[in-house]
């Protein structure tokens, strides 16, 4: 039987890494069956496994390919690194190279993304709703998914999957409803001030569409831009993938 990786703090990476490329080249359907084969051969859960190459890629994305057997890099400080790094990209070296000399550990990680959660949670009170989150409020009433006053609504970037998002068209906001379901809210208008070209807004929106529909209960799409590219990816959809996916707003097409 093979051995379990993940025992050691290091070896997880190693691991990993040799599965990465054949992974990325596979479609969406083909790379859940690779991860359930893989789990069964390591007897780690599918979930794991998806862990593993999510922290890999992004160390990848740092130019680390590989540690030291001296340097202690556990999957968990590596996560919470990304998702500290979602809000401030950069802290992601100083975090790493900290965790790499033995300064920061997945404890005190933890507590930073706390307080800082606990901030945003604070700003988010003392604000009145935005045009959106009114609009997805009064979607989910509509839709008799959940009550006015149960839905609480945080930014995306608060979310420990908010990394995984493409860059430039990433969501806007994680409604939390009861029974620990949440809903991700993706605008196409979100990212205008993106530097990346129209072409590259447009396939990574589809994408993170995608990502969100297999990840969240609902994904709630308000598309001006793009809606009869978002309406042609939810008709080409499984059945069962395109309940998902719910699109809110007129419609209205803008320039």
């Amino acid at each position: 039987m093979a051995a379990k990786p993940g025992r050691a703090a290091n070896y997880w990476l190693s691991y990993i890494r040799p599965h990465l490329r054949s992974y990325e080249a596979l479609g969406r359907g083909e790379r859940r069956d690779y991860i359930a084969k893989l789990s069964k051969k390591v007897e780690l859960s599918d979930n794991t496994l998806r862990r593993f190459i999510a922290a890999a890629q992004f160390l990848e994305g740092e130019g680390i390919v590989e540690l030291p057997p001296s340097v202690r890099m556990p999957v968990a400080a590596v996560e919470r690194v990304a998702r500290i790094a979602a809000r401030q990209p950069e802290r992601r070296r100083e975090l790493l190279d900290e965790i790499a000399r033995g300064k920061l550990t997945v404890l005190v990680l933890r507590e930073m993304l706390k307080k800082g959660g606990k901030s945003a949670v604070r700003h988010q009170r003392a604000r009145a709703p935005s045009n959106l989150e009114e609009r997805v409020i009064q979607e989910l009433e509509a839709r008799r998914i959940c009550k006015r006053g149960e839905a609480r609504l945080t930014r995306a970037d608060e979310d420990e999957l908010w990394w995984l998002f493409a860059t430039s068209m990433r969501p806007s906001l994680i409604a939390h409803l009861p029974r620990a379901r949440r809903v991700l809210v993706i605008e196409d208008r979100a990212s205008t001030a993106s530097t990346a070209s129209f072409a590259l807004r447009r396939r990574e929106l589809l994408r993170n569409i995608l990502a969100g529909a297999a990840l969240y209960e609902f994904v709630f799409v308000c598309a001006s831009i793009w809606r009869s590219d978002v309406e042609k990816l939810v008709q080409a959809m499984s059945p069962a993938m395109r309940t998902h996916v719910i699109l809110i707003g007129d419609g209205a097409r803008e320039a």
